[in-house]
Order: C-alpha cells, then sequence, then structure tokens
C-alpha cells in the first residue's frame, strides 16, 4: 500500500512543482556554456527531496541527520538556482550538510580522518552536481546506481528499509519521464543534482557499514566510477594545463559528446547508465573488488585520455571551453 501512495504522492509533488514554476517563471535560459538552446523549467529535481522528506515524514524520521543534512543542501541549491549564491556559501553548506548526514558515522574517529572523508565527500557531490547540463544524465545513471543499491539491499544483505530504496527510484522514475527526452520539459537544476549525490553517498555508506569486516575500502566507489572518472580527470586536465579548476567550463566527456562531436543527449546518457551498469554486475558478480576496481579505473583513465587525444587531433574537439 505505502509504494502506491508514494508513486501517486512523488507525482502530485512533480506536477505542483511544475505548476508553481511556470506561475513565477522558474526557467533555465540557455547561455554560452549550456548544451540546450530553449528555455526549460528549472529546479524539477527538487522532487528527490520533497520525496525523501514524504518516506521520513510517513516512516517516523528514521535518519533525522540525513533529512536534515538533505534540507540544508536542498533550500541552499535551490537559493542558488533561482539567484546565484558566494561559492563560499555553497561549500559551506555542502560541508556542513554532510558531515551532519554522517556524523554518527565519523564521531569515532581522529580529527583529521573526518576533515578527510568530509572534503572527499564533498567532492563526490560537486562532480555529481555537474550532471544535470545533458538530457536524461542525472535520471538515467541515478536510476542505475540507486538501482544497484536496491538490488544488494533486496538480494544480498539488507542495509536500509525497502520502502526507502523505492521511493528513490519512484522519484527518479518520475523525475525522468520528464527530463529523459529530446527535448527535456524540465531541468533538475543543483538542488536535484546535489541532493541527489548526498542519497547517493548516504545509500553508498549504509551499504559499506553492512559488510562484515573489510567493508570500508575505496573499491566501493566503483559503484559511481564513471561519473567519478569523467569529473575527477576533467579537473586533473585542466588543472595540468593551468586553467582555473573552479571556473565554469563545458569540458566533461559528455559535454564534449554532445557540443562538439553532436552525438544526441540521450544517446550520450544511454553511454554512461549502460557502462555505469556493465561495470556494478562485474562487481557484484567478482571476488577480488580490489583489483577489478582497479582494472577498471585504469581502463576509464586510459579511455578518457584517448578521447580526448584522438579528438584534439581531428579537429572536432575544440581545446578551450
Amino acid at each position: 500500500m505505502y509504494y502506491i501512495v508514494a508513486f501517486i504522492a512523488v507525482i502530485a509533488i512533480e506536477l505542483l512543482y511544475f505548476a508553481v514554476a511556470k506561475r513565477f517563471n522558474i526557467m533555465d535560459r540557455p547561455n554560452e556554456r549550456s548544451s540546450h538552446s530553449r528555455p526549460v523549467l528549472l529546479g524539477a529535481g527538487v522532487v528527490f527531496y520533497l520525496a525523501m522528506l514524504f518516506y521520513s515524514l510517513t516512516n517516523g524520521v528514521p535518519y533525522p541527520n540525513f533529512i536534515i543534512g538533505l534540507t540544508i543542501l536542498a533550500v541552499v541549491s535551490y537559493v542558488d538556482d533561482l539567484r546565484q549564491l558566494p561559492s563560499w556559501l555553497r561549500l559551506l553548506a555542502q560541508l556542513g550538510a554532510v558531515l551532519l548526514t554522517f556524523w554518527t558515522d565519523v564521531n569515532t574517529l581522529q580529527v583529521w580522518q573526518i576533515i578527510l572523508l568530509v572534503v572527499v565527500f564533498s567532492g563526490i557531490l560537486n562532480i555529481y552536481n555537474f550532471m544535470d547540463g545533458i538530457n536524461g544524465m542525472l535520471a538515467a545513471y541515478s536510476f542505475v546506481v540507486v538501482g544497484t543499491f536496491a538490488y544488494l539491499n533486496f538480494f544480498v544483505e539488507q542495509f536500509l528499509e525497502p520502502e526507502l530504496m523505492v521511493t528513490v527510484l519512484i522519484s527518479i522514475l518520475v523525475f525522468g519521464f520528464f527530463n529523459f527526452r529530446t527535448k527535456a520539459r524540465c531541468f533538475s537544476g543543483d538542488v536535484g543534482s546535489i541532493t541527489m549525490g548526498l542519497i547517493i553517498l548516504f545509500l553508498l555508506v549504509r551499504y559499506v557499514q553492512s559488510i562484515p569486516g573489510g567493508g570500508y575500502n575505496v573499491s566501493r566507489l566503483c559503484l559511481i566510477i564513471v561519473f567519478l572518472a569523467d569529473g575527477g580527470l576533467t579537473i586533473a586536465k585542466r588543472f595540468l594545463s593551468g586553467r582555473n579548476i573552479l571556473a565554469a567550463h563545458r569540458e566533461h566527456a559528455y559535454e564534449t559528446m554532445v557540443n562538439d562531436l553532436k552525438v544526441p543527449h540521450l544517446y550520450v546518457s544511454t553511454g554512461y547508465a549502460l557502462l555505469q551498469l556493465f561495470i556494478n554486475v562485474g562487481y557484484i558478480m567478482v571476488a577480488d573488488k580490489n583489483l577489478y576496481t582497479l582494472v577498471v579505473a585504469l581502463l576509464l583513465v586510459v579511455a578518457y585520455g584517448l578521447f580526448f587525444f584522438f579528438g584534439n587531433r581531428s579537429g572536432k574537439i575544440n581545446p578551450i571551453q
């Protein structure tokens, strides 16, 4: 019964937001860095946060720190979508939300370990936040990642309530219905991409904690490695070429495919999602997950390097964006 009610509630939430956004003209208008050419409703990814709030309120608020942290991110990110906030304020909100969400998990660690973990998790949030610029990317990729955690939760070892998992998947499907299109009806905005990033980090940490002994190692990041590799390597490329890594750009591999090579948005989004799905299936099946993750990481680095090397040599990729 809960699943039916949740499905109806999430659809109603999204449609209500559409009405509000149209009424107040909350639109993403294209600029020189955009991968779209017409105004689109902005901020529809707020459905991810509101779906989690619905789950929490109807199930006795089982994870108060997570919901409070998610609320901080959602509010600051949504305001930033409407009017750009100072970067220091966004960063402060991200660091605070991460620390609050995972405080009970890290408060036994040494101070330097807590700082390192919070910085790394905040970096992952920002990498995930890049995802909203391509139609269908956030929905398709997130559905694969959350679907992987749902599989592990249902068929390997339960580490979270099934209702929470299904609620997240419902919110992704509802958003994806309007966004996974050649001409998207809405964009997520930072409020969607960055809150989905925190949701996935929450699922990842809960999964790691369910592994008896030795759960804490970097191989668990393999479950989201495609986007981590793209984001991390793009930052490294800009740093090594002497460009400001904090400045706005559109140099990610997926953006290059869409903007320079003119590959359709949905092809790129589907490709990223399927690649992560293929990697995740392998991760679940293999015994040596550390070696598997190392091999996957090396292959992604090589593929990324070859893509830009041959793209630049062919003249089809603009090196300065």
